[in-house]
């Protein structure tokens, strides 16, 4: 199993922006992007892990940065875009058969953990 703590993912909605009929990631989908890299990069190093090309679980532990009310759902597609981006744990996100989303207490600044593991065969 892979345990990481990264930066509260932008939603959604703030990640993707249209621009003359474009669609183009925003400085903030960017920035956290190369923040989720050098975090992944940091606390990789030294532990001889490798992207695998088996199905995985993900459980995403949420400690959003304050206590408005939030969609979780929303946190997903930056989240694992960056985590695809960083081409250190999967080969591509859609290896996911079972993704877990837990919203958990605020904490000033925000944060997630992310726990990955291998699950062998594909979920039915």
């Amino acid at each position: 199993m892979i345990s990481l703590t990264l930066s509260f993912p932008p939603t959604v909605n703030s990640v993707w922006r249209s621009v003359n009929g474009r669609t183009i990631m925003s400085k903030r989908g960017r920035e956290y992007r190369k923040e989720t890299c050098a975090a992944i990069a940091h606390q990789l190093d030294n532990t001889g892990v490798v992207a695998t090309g088996e199905r995985l679980r993900m459980e995403v532990l949420l400690y959003p940065p304050d206590r408005r009310k939030r969609d979780i759902d929303n946190y997903n597609k930056a989240l694992l875009d960056a985590i695809t981006n960083t081409g250190r744990i999967w080969h591509d996100d859609s290896q996911i058969d079972l993704l877990t989303v837990e919203r958990r207490p605020a904490s000033k600044g925000g944060y997630c953990i992310v726990n990955i593991s291998e699950i062998g065969e594909k979920a039915a």
